[in-house]
């Protein structure tokens, strides 16, 4: 956890330069304008076509900037090593000042601190702006990979690493991370998330420590960038550009090209662009012909959303979301090597079972089949339908053919050991003992989430669902009352493999409420 500045005249003293370098006239070529963006260990100024950086004289467990002169080796540690993958954007290290006239760069005296000065990169050219705008093909990131196998095959062996010892290694890094992060348990972390993906890692390195081992000793461990994310990745028009590797401390940098590639893969899947990922890690595979990376990213990647998870904690309340964000990535990828399985989400309409489902499918990264996508897919149909119970799409040959459906998706994902949510009502013993059956066949953890809540609570939604006519569900107060009629008992499924769920509380309290049963019965 992070140490107190060193010296308080210190920071008293940068403070004063940060307020002098937020005035244009600081500069040797004053710009319009001076943006200033600060993180927990530097400040960044982006003043016209350049950008200057700051490092903050501070000192923590994993970093230590407390001297002027371990700052001004760092700034050349910077310099050269991002000059590897972005020679275009790393000008120089330059003396910073203070006389009679006050802070400037330059000048006859001795240096009272040090700038990195930089070349500005184009803000629409950035990856995080791209993903976002829906600017990345899948050549984009083949040539992505491209450039980091070329560098990564150029990249310097760790010959200090002992093979044998090297699962002990991962280990460390991973208990020292963790253990970063036990302070914000309850305010950035989750627990229950937090302590899954803990028993998950430590899972994975016992039973793979013969492969960890094996990596250190074919000599996958390189010196290599350390910190790749998509805030640091650039398509300039001159080239990609990839910067602001680490410099503070060469264990974070000195690691498996798995765990580097995982950081990439990882962050740009916890943006919402997973689907950019395989054509990335096929590219890079190809030319690296390394058989066996990919059996480590759960875990690295893992890792390295924990990493991200402890930097945006480390910035106080306003990257606390952020951090969440990481932890709730981690916490879906400890889903799969549980998976296949089959989950049926059963309710009466209104009981706000296609919530949960949907939900659920999000924080466990699996898929959900919803039956009214299926019946109306099947019927040909779009939109609101009107029919009564057991007449036009929801007769009962509808619904045999809906759910039979259903069931050959599902094995279709199964077969590919994948997990899947099935969202439906359910109502009768022939529903699911189909799936039942299934499961069975398979071999695989068969759970049901029974999904229930007050009448008049199914009421109001009902109500308020054809009153705004955007929900693929047909429900309506009429059929409810028909499903409570009919409904056949969940006798064929055992009770401790059922879940009763009162969905009168909020969304994500019911999600965390069926990932923890659900935890505690599917295991491998």
């Amino acid at each position: 956890m992070p140490a107190p500045a060193e010296l308080v005249t210190m920071s008293d003293a940068q403070e004063s330069l940060v307020q002098a370098m937020l005035d244009p006239q600081f500069y040797p070529k004053p710009p319009d304008t001076v943006t200033h963006k600060e993180t927990h260990i530097s400040h960044l100024f982006f003043a016209g076509e350049l950008v200057f950086k700051l490092k903050k004289p501070v000192r923590y467990s994993f970093l230590d900037y407390s001297t002027l002169e371990k700052r001004r080796v760092y700034y050349q540690e910077e310099l050269r090593l991002n000059r590897r993958l972005a020679p275009s954007v790393y000008i120089g290290v330059m003396p910073i000042t203070f006389d009679d006239l006050g802070w400037r760069i330059g000048g006859w005296a001795e240096p009272a601190e040090y700038v990195l000065v930089m070349r500005r990169l184009p803000e629409k050219r950035m990856l995080p702006f791209l993903l976002d705008t829906g600017q990345v093909t899948a050549a984009m990131m083949r040539e992505l990979a491209e450039l980091l196998a070329h560098f990564h095959q150029g990249a310097e062996r760790v010959r200090a690493v002992d093979p044998a010892q090297y699962p002990a290694l991962v280990r460390r890094q991973w208990c020292d991370n963790i253990a970063d992060l036990n302070p914000f348990l309850g305010k950035a972390i989750d627990v229950e998330d937090f302590r899954a993906v803990d028993q998950f890692a430590m899972g994975f390195i016992e039973s793979h420590g013969e492969l960890f081992a094996r990596r250190a000793a074919q000599g996958w461990l390189r010196d290599v960038h350390g910190d790749l994310h998509a805030e640091h990745v650039c398509f300039a028009p001159e080239g990609i550009q990839v910067f602001d590797c680490v410099e503070f401390e060469p264990k974070f940098r000195r690691c498996d090209l798995a765990s580097e590639i995982a950081f990439l893969a990882m962050d740009i899947e916890a943006r919402g662009n997973g689907d950019l990922v395989e054509p990335f890690l096929r590219r890079y595979g190809e030319l690296l012909q390394d058989n066996d990376f990919r059996k480590l990213l759960p875990f690295w990647k893992c890792y390295r959303a924990m990493v991200r998870a402890k930097v945006y904690a480390l910035r106080g309340s306003a990257g606390f979301a952020t951090a969440q964000g990481y932890l709730r990535y981690a916490a879906r990828l400890t889903w799969e090597p549980l998976q296949p399985f089959l989950i049926l989400v059963s309710g009466f309409s209104g009981s706000g079972k296609s919530t949960v489902a949907k939900a659920l499918s999000e924080r466990l990264g699996v898929s959900s089949i919803n039956s009214d996508v299926v019946r109306k897919d099947l019927a040909g149909k779009v939109g609101r339908q009107t029919e009564g119970y057991l007449e036009g799409i929801y007769s009962a040959t509808m619904s045999e053919k809906t759910y039979a459906k259903m069931a050959r998706d599902s094995e279709k994902l199964i077969a590919r050991g994948q997990g899947v949510i099935l969202d439906a009502t359910f109502t009768q013993r022939a529903q699911r003992r189909r799936m039942v059956r299934l499961a069975a066949k398979h071999h695989v953890p068969m759970l049901l989430i029974h999904c229930s809540v007050a009448e008049e609570i199914i009421h109001q939604r009902l109500i308020q669902r054809a009153a705004q006519g955007l929900d693929v569900s047909d429900g309506r107060w009429e059929i409810y009352l028909h499903q409570k009629d009919t409904f056949e008992a969940l006798d064929e499924v055992d009770p401790g493999a059922c879940l009763e769920l009162r969905t009168d509380a909020d969304v994500d309290r019911l999600a965390a409420t069926c990932e923890k049963f659900l935890r505690e019965r599917i295991v491998r």
